[in-house]
């Protein structure tokens, strides 16, 4: 057995017993050439270990923050929207068929978010390098830069605005309507085919 009786990091093994070994009592290193151990030595394995982890954090978070947006859109903004439509229809400056796409879009937004969290725990798990993880990532990327440009319509545009009737045209409408519609569009024709 070893017994460290004194301050000093460097230790000996002293007769009788002893083999004369100097080394590092925190790092049990040997004591020739040592300079300092207060740097973790990390093995391969332990940053293959680390390196494993943070992907797994990244992948993780990504399909994390879909997940809640899936629910906060399956949630609020449709509540939000259907009373939004409700109140178009009620108000009579625009048909129901005028005013329906935001419900569909709504739709399409919670399914694109469960399709998109996933494509992340498949990221996760697709090997290899190269030109078929890039061309993944690629789509995914554009999949998910659509996506959020029809979320920020949807959630960000002030459609109540529209129910007040102060502009000369409902023009600024149906434009923010083909917009939105559009993207839609967009969005179905990525995450459904």
């Amino acid at each position: 057995p070893i017994e460290k009786n004194g301050g000093c990091m460097h230790m000996t093994c002293r007769p009788p017993g002893g083999c004369q070994h100097e080394f590092c009592w925190i790092c049990l290193k040997p004591w020739e050439g040592h300079q300092n151990c207060n740097a973790p030595q990390e093995s391969k394995d332990v940053l293959r270990a680390r390196t494993d982890l943070e992907r797994y954090g990244h992948y993780w978070e990504r399909y994390h923050s879909h997940q809640q947006a899936q629910k906060v859109t399956a949630r609020d903004v449709k509540c939000k929207m259907q009373t939004l439509v409700s109140f178009f229809a009620a108000d009579g400056s625009f048909s129901v068929k005028d005013v329906e796409f935001l419900v569909q879009a709504v739709e399409q937004m919670v399914k694109c978010r469960r399709f998109l969290k996933w494509t992340y725990a498949f990221a996760y798990f697709l090997k290899g390098k190269g030109d078929i993880v890039k061309l993944f990532e690629f789509h995914q990327g554009q999949l998910e830069g659509t996506l959020e440009r029809l979320s920020d319509i949807v959630e960000n545009t002030q459609w109540e605005g529209f129910l007040e009737g102060g502009e000369l045209s409902n023009r600024p409408f149906y434009d923010k309507r083909a917009q939105t519609i559009s993207l839609t569009n967009v969005v179905h024709d990525f995450f459904d085919s």
